[in-house]
């Protein structure tokens, strides 16, 4: 039994990325789930993007649950909202495991989480007016800026985690060369007049890494060693307000039909964590740069 057990650890480990990048939520609880759903459907000609499409269906009926604004059907959408979590990990454990992921997949990827959080921030609106719960000001105002601040943090966390994979692991393109490995497929797509969706996905993402940083950005040396040490502690930091965490909010929210607690950790807990690490980031960053 221990044997079968530390082989199937080993077996789940393979699936990560890098554990030093993997979102906290995610480790603990979104990817033992999403293997499990793997080990079941890997054997079944199930692509990523099959997986990311019905990550999006959740999605989709977790903000229509959200919208009747009762208390049983706020538990229903914490429910759905989890899975769609649960799909989002499997597609790109299953493109490891299968060996067929493709860049542009990583796009929807990302894509999934936007169209999934859009669903549910609108459905939360449209329950929580129905739902008689008593709110400082009008749930619309609270979901806009709880859901900008949502995606500030996410793009904050990416941009560092692309980084880390970088100047740490050294097993990924920094964003400026990130920018410049979509800028040339894009060209080539549309010599090729080929993959229109894809071009528009591509698109899409060079803006998205446009907002991470400049659009010039500076390519700094850091060692390789250090920055590791460093900035393995500070990612976990950065990954309490990723996505996962998020959805874990909503989901306890939901649960407890008690919106309060989210709006409290994404607007005001979330930016004080972010801007306190964001200080921290650049002091060490200033240090170690050579």
């Amino acid at each position: 039994m221990i044997i079968y057990l530390r082989k199937l650890y080993t077996e789940f480990k393979s699936l990560l990325k890098n554990i030093a990048i993997e979102e906290n939520v995610d480790l603990l609880i979104f990817r033992p789930l999403a293997f499990g759903l793997v080990k079941i459907i890997h054997r079944f000609p199930v692509t990523p993007n099959q997986l990311s499409l019905s990550s999006i269906a959740f999605g989709i009926m977790s903000g229509i649950m959200f919208s009747f604004g009762t208390k049983q059907s706020f538990i229903y959408a914490g429910i759905l909202y989890g899975l769609t979590r649960v799909l989002d990990c499997s597609d790109g454990m299953i493109a490891r495991l299968k060996k067929n992921g493709t860049p542009v997949g990583r796009i929807v990827d990302g894509v999934v989480d936007y169209i999934n959080a859009i669903a549910v921030f609108v459905g939360m609106g449209i329950g929580l007016s129905k739902s008689g719960l008593s709110l400082p000001v009008n749930p619309w105002i609270l979901l806009i800026i709880a859901g900008g601040c949502m995606a500030v943090h996410a793009m904050v966390n990416d941009f560092y985690k692309n980084e880390f994979e970088a100047y740490a692991l050294g097993k990924k393109k920094s964003n400026a060369d990130d920018k410049k490995i979509f800028a040339d497929e894009l060209n080539k797509l549309r010599q090729n007049k080929v993959k229109p969706i894809d071009q528009f996905l591509i698109k899409i993402y060079l803006k998205y890494l446009n907002i991470q940083g400049s659009k010039s950005p500076q390519k700094f040396n850091y060692d390789q060693k250090r920055y590791y040490q460093v900035n393995r502690v500070l990612m976990r930091f950065w990954t309490t307000i990723a996505t996962s965490t998020y959805i874990l909010m909503i989901m306890i929210s939901a649960f407890l039909f008690d919106p309060k607690m989210f709006f409290y950790f994404s607007i005001i807990a979330a930016n004080i964590w972010m801007l306190i690490f964001w200080r921290v980031q650049v002091f060490f960053n200033k240090k170690n740069r050579s």
